[in-house]
């Protein structure tokens, strides 16, 4: 008997938390986009923004029609493309810095500026793990060039 008790909690306890306003989650996903904003990812990532704030309308409108369960799941995933265009933007900032910044000029600039042209297409694309990688590339490029 105590074990049919004791499922029988968890189970209201899970179903109650699904059913719950998922306020927290929501206030996430808005400061995780602002934060995003501010970043510079309308110019850096701009289509990690835009599906941040597609997810985000959509998590808004199902929580007017009380879908608590899909309102947070959406506003999670907003908060994670929110994230990744934060992530992003970071990533070609530092590259671009580091291209400004950079006291030589020669062949390693032209290749970094390429890398950074490739970034900034791979996230125009979505693809946000290359264009991360292809960032980070040129800014260590012009690192390396710039210690020797």
């Amino acid at each position: 008997m105590p074990k049919k008790i004791f499922i029988a909690i968890v189970t209201l306890t899970v179903l109650a938390a699904c059913t719950t306003v998922p306020t927290q989650e929501m206030s996430d996903a808005r400061q995780s986009l602002q934060a995003a904003h501010d970043a510079g990812a309308d110019k850096y990532a701009s289509k990690n923004l835009m599906t941040a704030e597609d997810y985000l309308t959509k998590a808004e409108r199902e929580l007017e029609l009380r879908l608590y369960s899909w309102a947070r799941n959406d506003a999670m995933l907003a908060k994670s493309e929110a994230l990744k265009a934060q992530d992003v933007t970071s990533a070609i900032k530092a590259a671009l810095l580091a291209i400004e910044s950079s006291t030589t000029d020669g062949p390693p600039l032209v290749a970094a500026k390429s890398l950074v042209q490739q970034a900034l297409d791979a996230s125009e694309n979505g693809k946000e793990k290359a264009a991360i990688r292809l960032a980070n590339e040129a800014r260590a490029l012009v690192q390396q060039n710039h210690l020797e």
